[in-house]
C-alpha cells in the first residue's frame, strides 16, 4: 500500500515538474521571438513621460485626516462602551 503510495507521489510530482519545465522553455521561445516588438515598445514609452495621477496632499492634510479619524474612533468605542 505504501509503495503506491510512494509511486503515485513520484509519478505526479514528475508530471508537475515536466509541466513547469515546458512552461519554462515556452516562455523562453515565446521571449526571444517577441524581443523586437518589445524594443520597439520600450523605445516608445520611453519618449512618453508618466503621468502623476493623484497631487500629494500637504502635511496638514494628513495631520488633519488623522487627527478626524482619531476623534471618530474615540466617538465609536466611547458610544460601544455604554451598551
Amino acid at each position: 500500500m505504501i509503495i503506491q503510495g510512494l509511486k503515485l507521489t513520484i509519478l505526479g510530482m514528475g508530471v508537475v515538474f515536466s509541466f513547469l519545465v515546458l512552461l519554462f522553455v515556452l516562455i523562453l521561445i515565446f521571449a526571444k521571438l517577441l524581443a523586437p516588438f518589445t524594443k520597439k515598445e520600450l523605445s516608445l514609452a520611453g519618449a512618453k513621460k508618466p503621468a502623476r495621477n493623484k497631487p500629494r496632499q500637504p502635511p496638514d492634510e494628513h495631520l488633519k485626516l488623522t487627527a478626524i479619524i482619531s476623534a471618530s474612533i474615540a466617538a465609536h468605542r466611547a458610544r460601544a462602551g455604554r451598551h
